[in-house]
């Protein structure tokens, strides 16, 4: 009788908090990716549980983008199927599921579990729906409390969900607005062009180190890659041809704009307990949402007299 190991873990969280046993902590927090095969989850003080998503696994490809600043990504499944069953509620793919813990349903005579490994151990019992609506076999387990059963590569992953980016906006010189065939300076406020620091997961920490600025003018001519800047500077700078008259986007002042937006890259690296911790599969790059800034261009002419 085997159950998925986000639900175990899920199990293990509510488990826990219902004996007063301690787990890992696990981050409020954490910029990943939707529909990624692995979750994990926060149970908060009011007995409530949160959805992370845990990133892309190693070899698996996950095009989707976050969906909004906080870097939490929306659910890939339907709650609403699960919503108010059992002690849990979670997403396995796109699979909605809940459990009893401990199970107030058990199998069938010829199923009935075998003595509990431990005399902490809880029988438990989870139930998924597919996206549309169909069950799906209820399954059995025995959780024991405290039992996390993460890995080093598990924990890694996990130390990289506390990774969170700094909120930032984009600025230009010049301020107002940008004047055709005249440099235009970029750089982003709000950041540090010092490394962040995520929380530890089991001594496991991921550390992100500012790699580059990656800048969009909105002007069609594409995305420049710029250094970390975060003061004023001409390192990263772009020329506009053309004024903003049929630009996509309008300004503070309701004027047309140019759509400029940017984002920030950081390069990631893993410690062990202070030692450097190197493994396959591991993310390497943390990037933050766009950030969009409409940017007004001018043409300046000469008046002869």
């Amino acid at each position: 009788m085997l159950i998925g190991h986000g639900a175990s873990r899920v199990a293990s969280i509510v488990l826990a908090a219902a004996l007063g046993t301690s787990l890992l902590a696990f981050p409020s927090e954490a910029v990943a990716q939707p529909n990624c095969p692995d979750f994990y989850y926060v149970e908060h003080e009011d007995g409530g549980i949160d959805y992370i998503c845990r990133g892309t696994s190693p070899g698996q490809e996950n095009e989707s983008e976050p969906s909004d600043g906080s870097g939490v990504n929306s659910l890939s499944c339907d709650l609403s199927l699960v919503e108010g069953r059992g002690d849990a509620q979670w997403c396995e793919g796109v699979n909605a599921c809940w459990a009893a813990i401990p199970s107030y349903l058990y199998p069938t005579p010829d199923m009935w579990p075998e003595e509990p490994p431990t005399e902490d151990s809880v029988y438990t019992f989870k139930k998924c729906y597919a996206l549309d609506g169909g069950e799906l076999p209820g399954v059995w387990e025995f959780i024991t409390p405290g039992d996390s059963g993460l890995s080093l590569e598990e924990l890694a992953w996990e130390a990289f969900g506390e990774l969170v980016v700094p909120d930032f906006t984009l600025a230009h010189s010049p301020p107002v607005h940008a004047v055709i065939f005249v440099d235009t300076w970029w750089w982003v406020e709000g950041p540090s062009d010092g490394e962040v620091r995520g929380s530890s997961a089991g001594g496991v920490v991921a550390i992100a180190e500012p790699a580059r600025l990656e800048v969009d003018p909105g002007d069609g001519s594409g995305v420049m890659d710029c250094p970390f800047v975060v003061r004023e500077s001409d390192v990263c700078s772009h020329v506009y041809d053309r004024a903003s008259v049929n630009g996509t986007a309008r300004n503070g002042d309701g004027l047309a704009a140019h759509p400029a937006r940017a984002r920030l890259v950081y390069d990631v690296r893993f410690e062990n307990n202070g030692a450097p911790l190197t493994l396959p599969g591991l993310p390497e790059a943390l990037e933050s949402e766009w950030q969009e800034t409409p940017v007004r261009v001018t043409e300046v002419q000469a008046v002869v007299r």
